[in-house]
């Protein structure tokens, strides 16, 4: 390679990494033999390339547990995936730019299933195993939800997949709670539920995740229905350093409206909060998703093809392309739609299958109006053309 980095095909990385396995002893924690000049190359280009790349790591090295049906690569990536990380990539160049003092800190909002939390758990797991020193917190609302069975799982399918010859040896690694490796990195994992910075039984308050620590890297999950979840901005946020090399992403579908989750999107939408910047990711985002084969006689209710329009209207907004949803993606949505008006769940189907941010934030009390009838405004409602202001004269 002659001391360049080479971008080596996906299908020879994979055989390099098949043949390097062969040479490894799990039991005794080695080679079963000195490696050949060339295997010593391929390793050299792959973790310099590995460790300042997450794409090109991800495409080779990342594993997954695909719909809890079967291991495979994490590429190709859904289009909601890339929409997510298309953003931060964007935000990260604008703050390298501008010079901005900050790291990539992020809210994501989206509809159910569409891959947001494993990806950010690649993310944390790339960052810990390729960079030193890295301290990183999982947290979802509840223990079951952020440890081996849930965000933390995750991460460790993506360490014990991780090729030997990238990976840094684990000093500790307990199910459920945390995993340290020999290059200084740790994962912590806590919850909203358990609410502490500390063991309550050892005198750790309530309330006071994260407090005395520093974290520089956190994905933090489900946040709409955490317990009190101003603890992240009273305890854990000031012990997050603002460094470009921070990486913490807030996730969840919304809960309610003028909630924490609610308060804390509208902020960084009206760009009034310092540090975080939003990504919505409506429920069409992965058109692999969310269809249905329709009958030959269906034909679109009028609402639906309002729906249709409205977003095609607003989409490129949050996708960053043209949006023209599939008669397939319009029959899911019109037989959904129906189903949660008839239980009487609207305002829940909305909400976990939203096409626009506000949309998603759903009271799931009576108001004087439907919510069907709200939403036959919203999706009849023009574009504002022009906007005056009739000022009395002096």
């Amino acid at each position: 390679m002659d001391g360049v980095l080479e971008r080596l095909p996906v299908t020879q990385c994979h055989s390099m990494k098949a043949h390097l396995d062969t040479l490894w002893d799990k039991e005794e924690g080695r080679a079963i033999r000195p490696l050949s000049q060339e295997e010593q190359a391929f390793i050299l280009n792959e973790q310099l390339l590995v460790k300042v790349d997450y794409g090109y790591a991800a495409e080779r090295y990342i594993w997954i547990n695909y719909e809890g049906q079967s291991l495979r690569p994490m590429y190709p990536l859904w289009e909601s995936q890339k929409l997510i990380l298309s953003e931060v990539a964007r935000q990260e160049e604008l703050r390298w730019r501008s010079k901005h003092p900050d790291g990539l800190l992020f809210n994501v909002l989206k509809g159910r299933q569409l891959g947001a939390s494993t990806l950010i758990q690649s993310l944390l797991a790339h960052r810990v195993l390729t960079h030193g020193h890295v301290r990183t917190l999982i947290a979802s609302d509840v223990p079951q939800n952020s440890g081996s069975e849930g965000l933390f799982g995750m991460l460790e399918l993506v360490v014990e997949h991780w090729p030997w010859w990238l990976k840094p040896k684990e000093k500790f690694h307990t199910k459920n709670h945390h995993i340290m490796f020999d290059n200084g990195s740790r994962v912590v994992v806590e919850s909203g539920k358990s609410m502490k910075g500390g063991l309550t039984e050892d005198g750790g308050a309530k309330g006071q995740i994260g407090r005395s620590k520093t974290y520089s890297a956190a994905h933090l999950s489900e946040i709409a229905t955490w317990e009190r979840p101003e603890q992240i901005n009273t305890s854990l946020l000031p012990a997050v350093p603002r460094t470009p090399r921070t990486l913490m992403a807030r996730e969840s579908t919304a809960q309610g409206r003028n909630t924490y989750w609610h308060e804390e999107w509208k902020l960084a939408d009206a760009g009034e909060d310092p540090r975080f910047f939003n990504i919505f990711v409506p429920w069409y985002a992965e058109a692999t998703k969310y269809w249905l084969p329709y009958p030959n006689s269906w034909q679109p209710s009028d609402d639906t093809l309002q729906f249709a329009r409205r977003a095609t209207e607003h989409g490129p907004k949050y996708m960053h392309r043209p949006v023209n949803l599939t008669k397939e993606q319009l029959y899911w949505y019109e037989l959904h739609y129906r189903a949660a008006q008839k239980r009487e769940v609207l305002y829940q189907f909305l909400a976990e299958y939203p096409s626009e941010p506000e949309e998603s934030f759903q009271n799931s009390g009576r108001s004087i109006f439907s919510l069907e009838t709200q939403v036959r405004v919203a999706n009849q409602a023009r574009s504002l053309a022009d906007l005056w202001i009739v000022k009395p004269r002096a």
